[in-house]
């Protein structure tokens, strides 16, 4: 389980960032260091997780969405179209907040695990108890359950699926993150993360963070 202060989530939600957001993205601090060569699906190379991630410098990125961002080296639709890059080419492969806008996620898997080298390594995010996002659509939320058995039936070995969040508190505070004006967090979010916290002291047996996920961060290998 990754320890995460209140102090350092309290400086992202005033920069702006969504609590979910923050916390999935913090998760990823010193967790793997990310090198060779990378295919990142729909990230544009300047999303928020990249201040965390431990990207060798001297890694070589390449970016596919469907939608043609700046930034973008092949615009095609991952779920139908094969990216033109050779079998087992990919070290790491990232999926940060993809699948959810993705109806057949099992295509994109498919693909995924064809362009990684043996043990290559696919890592990203997937989002559970937030707001309907449509990028352009907004399709799906899976369970930690469902997550293990569609990263296995498409030949990876899960590592790590992770549940991201805290309680009940700040499960139902993040429905409200879009309507509060940033610097009120500082009031707010403190009060929200010592309820989750008291509640955690009291019942010690429940997993509240598993049983209220704002979302899950996932590390998957391509089994050999």
């Amino acid at each position: 389980m990754t320890h995460v202060s209140l102090s350092e989530v309290l400086f992202e939600v005033v920069r702006g960032k969504a609590i979910s957001r923050t916390l999935t993205n913090v998760f990823w601090k010193g967790r793997a260091v990310c090198s060779g060569r990378i295919l990142d699906v729909g990230g544009g190379g300047h999303a928020s997780h990249y201040r965390f991630l431990d990207v060798d410098k001297n890694a070589s990125i390449k970016v596919v969405d469907v939608i043609p961002r700046v930034g973008t080296d092949f615009v095609l639709d991952i779920t139908s179209e094969r990216v033109p890059l050779p079998d087992g080419s990919q070290d790491f492969i990232f999926m940060f907040n993809i699948l959810e806008h993705i109806f057949e996620h099992k295509e994109v898997l498919t693909e995924a695990h064809r362009l990684l080298a043996p043990r290559g390594t696919l890592l990203g995010t997937i989002p559970f108890l937030i707001n309907v996002h449509p990028d352009p659509h907004d399709y799906v939320r899976f369970t930690k359950e469902a997550l293990s058995r569609i990263f296995e039936e498409s030949g990876f070995s899960v590592e790590i699926i992770e549940p991201i969040g805290r309680g009940p508190f700040l499960a139902g505070y993040e429905q409200l993150d879009m309507l509060i004006w940033n610097p009120l967090h500082l009031l707010f979010l403190p009060i929200v993360w010592c309820l989750d916290g008291l509640l955690a002291f009291l019942r010690p047996k429940r997993d509240f963070r598993a049983q209220f996920p704002l979302a899950y961060n996932f590390i998957v290998k391509r089994i050999v």
